[in-house]
């Protein structure tokens, strides 16, 4: 765990650092692939700059306005790199509504535009995985494999190293290729890439989740964070299924983001 970073008197905090690189990375990334899906690097930047943006202000907002004595305490808390500091659902509502807006303002086609983002946000996922185990967040159950790690005083799973393989895994499975069957089965069909990596996702989660400790329970047994999963992943399987199992339905998208 290395929460903090100190180079000479300057002390940086290593999480939000990871997440800037894994923000630039998927920027960078968003804008090269974009011509693979027919569209313009220079509006899928924009869009995922917007949501970026919008989502780390509405997280830091939401987050501020739950815990007003801190930031009243001290209001450069305010723009501190610390993703502690943020509220993951209100994020998201802001960068959702964002996207929403600059899709429908440049006429993005829906489908093929998260098409195109799926592997930035799987690289974004690696990112934030690794920013947890820099921090000690997302920590894992008590283990005696030969693998664990010693953390808090305890031998435990590294719940954060297997996440970011799963980021991995699930950045490789949608990557878009030139060649390949996978690839080919893919692109027939706008939004079967994106649905996939929110399959893909959802499992993870599913499969991950017993090893991370403090996890929130509801009705005394059930994992929060899974059953949100299976129902993520019913709907996922679901628009996969619709959209092109076993063979892919030819289709030419004329929807857009609206």
């Amino acid at each position: 765990m290395l929460p903090i970073l100190q180079i000479g008197p300057l002390a940086i905090q290593t999480p939000g650092l990871i997440i800037l690189i894994g923000i630039w990375i998927g920027l960078d990334m968003s804008e090269r692939q974009a011509k693979l899906f027919g569209l313009d690097g220079g509006r899928i930047f924009s869009l995922l700059a917007w949501m970026l943006g919008a989502g780390l202000i509405g997280a830091r907002l939401v987050f501020a306005a739950s815990q007003m004595a801190i930031f009243t305490a001290n209001p450069l808390s305010l723009f501190s790199l610390s993703p502690q500091l943020l509220n993951l659902p209100g994020g998201l509502a802001a960068a959702l509504g964002a996207g929403l807006a600059y899709g429908q303002r440049q006429k993005l086609p829906l489908w093929t535009t998260l098409d195109a983002l799926s592997t930035p946000l799987a690289i974004l996922a690696v990112a934030s995985a690794v920013a947890n185990f820099a921090s000690g967040d997302a920590f894992g159950v008590t283990s005696n494999l030969p693998w664990a790690i010693d953390f808090l005083g305890a031998r435990r799973h590294p719940s954060q190293i297997y996440e970011t393989l799963a980021g991995l895994a699930a950045a490789a499975l949608v990557w878009p290729r030139p060649v390949g069957r996978l690839d080919a089965w893919l692109r027939a069909a706008p939004g079967l890439r994106f649905w996939v990596f929110i399959a893909a996702s959802a499992l993870a989660r599913l499969a991950l989740e017993p090893f991370r400790a403090g996890a929130e329970l509801i009705l005394g047994q059930f994992h929060l964070a899974q059953v949100v999963s299976w129902s993520i992943l019913a709907l996922s399987l679901w628009q996969i299924f619709r959209r092109g199992w076993p063979a892919p339905k030819p289709s030419a998208e004329s929807e857009t983001i609206s």
